[in-house]
């Protein structure tokens, strides 16, 4: 047989409670939980990328091939181009366009390579608008 335990009734010991001068008020919340209201925002933001879940499975379907691009769903609304990193989930366009302006050609850098041309006393050949053009380094 089941053991079932009713609970017992408490409402002569309030009564005394209550007469001995006690006091029944509401309770307070002091840890307070913050709920996830409706926000406009959220919503706006969400309705930007409506095919983040597909782009996620084609992401994943291209690392698990080992290639390093996969074409989302949608292109990019910067560039127009339709071609992300799997690595880093970047168009890769903006990608090249933010490495360009962050490593811009200054004379430090003409003389690195310099520098480093001279070390391995090598030349460097290299193809620019159809003409062959070869960058070495010598003593002036």
């Amino acid at each position: 047989m089941l053991n079932h335990k009713i609970k017992a009734d408490y409402s002569s010991d309030i009564e005394q409670f209550l007469q001995n001068g006690g006091e029944i008020k509401s309770a307070e919340n002091t840890n307070k939980a913050e709920f996830n209201y409706f926000d406009a925002d959220t919503v706006a933001k969400n309705t930007e990328k409506p095919n983040s879940h597909q782009n996620h499975v084609l992401r994943t379907r291209a690392e698990k091939h080992g290639l390093k691009s996969y074409t989302p769903v949608a292109s990019c609304k910067s560039c127009q181009t339709s071609e992300r990193s799997v690595r880093s989930n970047i168009c890769l366009e903006c990608d090249r366009r933010r490495f360009r302006l962050k490593t811009g050609l200054n004379e430090s850098k003409l003389v690195q390579a310099g520098e480093y041309l001279l070390s391995k006393n090598t030349e460097f050949l290299f193809t620019s608008g159809g003409k062959k053009y070869i960058l070495k380094v010598e003593m002036a």
